[in-house]
């Protein structure tokens, strides 16, 4: 297991202001980040899990990544995860696997990344850590509350 440190300038030009300022703010079991179209919304979240997957924890992070379908993830949040990796110069420390989506980091922290159109595949997952729901307006409540009773 490696252990990566990042040293970002302070104010950071790396994140937008809406992310930086809760960088490191875990407390809440849920939060939802919302604005307009190229606002930064998604890259930001992107960066603030990869920073949280990052840190020494007592178990690595297994982090589920869902789009609601998943013919979209490896187009949308699979690349966004994997250019976030590129420009901390990251990716080449991480094992990628493109058929499966998912990413390992240094650190033994796994993404996983899903469409959940069909929610029994997502119910065998087990061990998660995290969960990030890429557009969560296209998800439903019955979506949402399975996914909750995964991290419970």
């Amino acid at each position: 297991m490696q252990t990566i440190k990042l040293n970002f300038p302070k104010p950071s030009k790396v994140f937008n202001k809406q992310i930086y300022d809760s960088l490191e703010d875990y407390s809440k079991f849920i939060e939802v980040w919302y604005g307009g179209a190229s606002s930064g919304k998604s890259y930001g979240v992107v960066q603030k899990v990869v920073l949280k997957a990052l840190k020494q924890w007592k178990h690595p992070r297994k982090i589920l990544f869902l789009r609601k379908v998943d013919r979209t993830v490896a187009d949308s949040i699979f690349s966004d995860v994997k250019n976030c990796l590129e420009r901390w110069r990251l990716l080449d420390l991480c094992k990628i696997n493109q058929s499966n989506h998912t990413i390992t980091l240094p650190n033994g922290a796994q993404f996983l990344f899903k469409g959940m159109q069909d929610p029994e595949r997502i119910k065998s997952i087990t061990g998660l850590s995290d969960v990030v729901m890429e557009e969560a307006s296209e998800f439903t409540l019955d979506d949402f509350t399975q996914l909750t009773l995964r991290l419970r």
